[in-house]
């Protein structure tokens, strides 16, 4: 009985461990730019696909990294040019926000697939836009 007595605080202390889940370890490598186009398609209207670039991306040890956005908006006096920011290193790939010329948030997710970087982005128009997010 005493031996148990002694190993019942270790026991409980792996049953504990056990029990708590832990959240995947944030993507390692990131590219130093990333090169890609964001597209949309509303009903009855022709796709727009514009251009957009992560440049001089560096990872933080904080899990965030650094970067230099260039997002072509559908309207050119809404495109971002080399705006400095600052977003989250996530299991799957990067998220950041930003703020167009014309005042519109956008946040957005990559994720590291298969040859390419995907996602999508959302600007908070009225109604929200969302466009899919390629990059390599």
């Amino acid at each position: 009985m005493h031996a148990f007595l002694r190993l019942l605080p270790v026991l409980l202390a792996s049953a504990g461990a056990l029990a708590q889940t832990q959240a995947p370890a944030p993507v390692q490598d990131l590219p130093k730019d990333l090169h890609g186009r964001w597209s949309a398609k509303a009903a009855g209207s022709p796709a727009v696909t514009q251009p957009f670039d992560l440049e001089n991306i560096q990872r933080k040890d904080d899990n965030t990294f650094a970067a230099r956005l260039t997002w072509t908006g559908a309207d050119a006096k809404c495109t971002i040019r080399y705006q400095p920011i600052t977003g989250r290193v996530t299991a799957s790939g990067l998220a950041f926000e930003a703020r167009t010329p014309c005042n519109q948030p956008l946040s957005a997710e990559l994720a590291r697939g298969a040859g390419a970087w995907v996602g999508t982005a959302t600007t908070q128009a009225t109604p929200p836009v969302v466009v899919d997010l390629t990059a390599k």
